[in-house]
C-alpha cells in the first residue's frame, strides 16, 4: 500500500501529535513496569503482559489478584471490567474503519488508547471520507504504543536497580513527574521548576522536609520575578 504526500504528512502530524505526551506515557508505563517486576511474575511473563495486555490500568489491576493466587477468571472479569471504556471508544471510532478487512480492525482496536481516541475523535468528530483518518491514526497509536513499550520494558528491566525502600513512593513520583511537566509550557515556569529543583536538591540535608518549603518558596519568587520582567519587557516593546 503507497500512500500520498498528504498521507504521509498525516502520518507524522499524528505521530507529533502523540509525540507532545509522550513524557507523560513513558513515565506511567516505568511505573508500570517496574509494578510488574515486582509481582512477582517473571521476567518474560512481565514482558509478554506489557506487548499483549497492552493496558495499564488493566495491568495494574490484575497484577494483585496474580499475586494473590485468584481463580483465572476472577483475573479475568477484572481486567474485563477496567477495560470496558475501550468498548465504547472502539464503537465510536469503528465507522470510520468499517471499510477495513477484520485483522486491519482487529490491529485498529488493539492500539487503540485513551489518548489516542481523544485526540481522533477531536480531529475526525463526524466521519468523512478523508483518505488521511488511517495514517493520522496510526501515526498517533504506533507512536503511543512505542513510548508505552519502551517505558514498560524498561521499569521491568531496571527494577531491580531500584532500592525496595522506594516502592510505591517512587513510582507515585515517576507519575507525578508525568504529569507535571507537560504542564511547564511558559519561560516564567520553567525558571520556576528549574530553581525549585536546585533548591530542593542543595538543600536536602536539612531537617523536616524544610528543602521542599524552600524550593516552593524560590518557585513562586522567581516564577514572580520573571513573569514582571517579561511583562516590562512587552511593555517597553510597545511604546
Amino acid at each position: 500500500m503507497s500512500w500520498s504526500v498528504q498521507q504521509k504528512a498525516a502520518f507524522f502530524e499524528g505521530s507529533q501529535r502523540m509525540s507532545r505526551a509522550g513524557f507523560a506515557i513513558l513515565t506511567w508505563a516505568l511505573v508500570t513496569g517496574v509494578a510488574m517486576a515486582g509481582s512477582g511474575i517473571s521476567l518474560a511473563e512481565s514482558i509478554g503482559m506489557s506487548l499483549l495486555v497492552f493496558a495499564g490500568s488493566a495491568q495494574l489491576a490484575a497484577l494483585p489478584l496474580i499475586l494473590g493466587n485468584f481463580p483465572i477468571w476472577t483475573i479475568w472479569l477484572t481486567a474485563i471490567v477496567v477495560n470496558l471504556r475501550f468498548v465504547i471508544a472502539s464503537a465510536a471510532i469503528q465507522p470510520h474503519f468499517k471499510d477495513k478487512s477484520l485483522w486491519q480492525r482487529f490491529v485498529i482496536g488493539y492500539l487503540n488508547g485513551d489518548l489516542t481516541f481523544a485526540f481522533f475523535i477531536s480531529r475526525y468528530p463526524v466521519v468523512t471520507a478523508d483518505s488521511c483518518r488511517l495514517p493520522f491514526y496510526l501515526g498517533m497509536s504506533l507512536t503511543n504504543w512505542t513510548i508505552w513499550q519502551t517505558g514498560s520494558i524498561l521499569g521491568i528491566l531496571l527494577s531491580s536497580f531500584i532500592p525496595e525502600g522506594w516502592g510505591l513512593g517512587f513510582a507515585g513520583t515517576l507519575a507525578l513527574i508525568g504529569i507535571v511537566m507537560p504542564m511547564i509550557e511558559s519561560k516564567s515556569a520553567k525558571y520556576a521548576a528549574g530553581s525549585a529543583a536546585a533548591v530542593a536538591i542543595i538543600a536536602v540535608s536539612l531537617p523536616y522536609k524544610l528543602n521542599l518549603i524552600l524550593a516552593i518558596l524560590t518557585a513562586v519568587i522567581v516564577g514572580m520575578a520573571t513573569d514582571k520582567q517579561l511583562m516590562a519587557k512587552k511593555q517597553r516593546s510597545e511604546v
